[in-house]
């Protein structure tokens, strides 16, 4: 039970943060090239743009540009990291977009807002902030598991996911889904809690075997 309120915590912890008009902060940003900046800056959640300002220029920076970017979350205090991926758009066609790294483990977790429908105020780039309780809630969110080079959107859970989990952790991951209230299983909430537990369980697994071989080769 301890492990499971842990989780709920750190799930609630990252749940976003609004971006108001102005809303800087300090961060850090890696260019296509290699190049690092860090200066102010501000993330329109609505045209996937990145703000950034040092001193009184200000640049705007999509994902074709940019590998990651990173800042400090005054709210929450907490470090939040975004990355540029090819998304697969279709079958032959991918482009990059801005996910955040949502769950690290053997199992990464990243989230793409779900875009509002209202038009984005192209000449407006600070136009993109968004209700808090809309950035928190779990379900406005599109969540993609990647697994080496693969990328599973998390609505394929059951059919990709789930039998791999299942088939190194079945006794341990169903013990741990009888110990969730019944009032916290909603559908996308439980998924991301079942990856985050078997993350946690495939990390322990390779401590012991890691500290196995070091005891070997030190006789």
């Amino acid at each position: 039970m301890r492990k499971y309120v842990l989780v709920i915590l750190w799930l609630s912890f990252v749940g976003g943060n609004v971006l108001a008009k102005n809303s800087w902060s300090r961060g850090e940003l890696t260019l296509k090239n290699g190049a690092v900046l860090s200066g102010d800056v501000e993330y329109n959640w609505k045209a996937e743009i990145l703000q950034y300002r040092d001193g009184n220029t200000v640049k705007a920076f999509s994902a074709y540009q940019l590998s990651e970017f990173k800042y400090f979350d005054d709210k929450h205090n907490a470090l939040r990291k975004f990355v540029s991926i090819n998304y697969p758009v279709n079958e032959s066609f991918h482009r990059p977009v801005f996910l955040e790294e949502f769950g690290v483990g053997s199992l990464m977790v990243y989230r793409r807002f779900r875009h509002a429908r209202d038009p984005i105020a192209l000449g407006n780039p600070t136009a993109g902030g968004l209700d808090e309780k809309l950035i928190k809630n779990l379900e406005n969110y599109h969540y993609y598991v990647v697994d080496g080079q693969t990328m599973t959107n998390l609505d394929d859970f059951h059919n990709v996911l789930w039998p791999k989990m299942e088939s190194e952790y079945g006794t341990e991951l169903a013990h741990y889904l009888t110990s969730l209230p019944a009032g916290h299983r909603s559908t996308t909430f439980t998924r991301l809690l079942l990856i985050s537990h078997y993350n946690q369980l495939k990390a322990h697994d390779n401590w012991v075997k890691q500290k196995s071989e070091n005891h070997i080769s030190v006789e």
